[in-house]
């Protein structure tokens, strides 16, 4: 069995300083994203890990203000 990749230990406490500062975002600003920086994220975020590799989510990017108002109300 192969050990890890090391981290540095500013690496270490600047990724638990993001752990403690996470929040449970409510309420966001209207204005859009840098452009590519959702493909980004998705595309991180595609790659955590889950149980036996069944990665249970799935992705819809809404860009339409209609949409996005049918949508909310699914979940309401």
């Amino acid at each position: 069995m192969t050990s890890g990749p090391e981290f540095p230990d500013d690496f270490r406490a600047e990724l638990g300083n993001l752990f403690l500062w996470r929040r449970d975002v409510r309420r966001f600003k209207p204005t859009p994203l840098p452009e590519g920086a959702l493909e980004r994220l998705l595309d991180l975020a595609s790659i955590a890990p889950s149980v036996g590799l069944s990665q249970p989510w799935r992705f819809v990017m809404v860009e339409s203000a209609e949409c996005r108002a049918a949508v909310r109300t699914c979940f309401e």
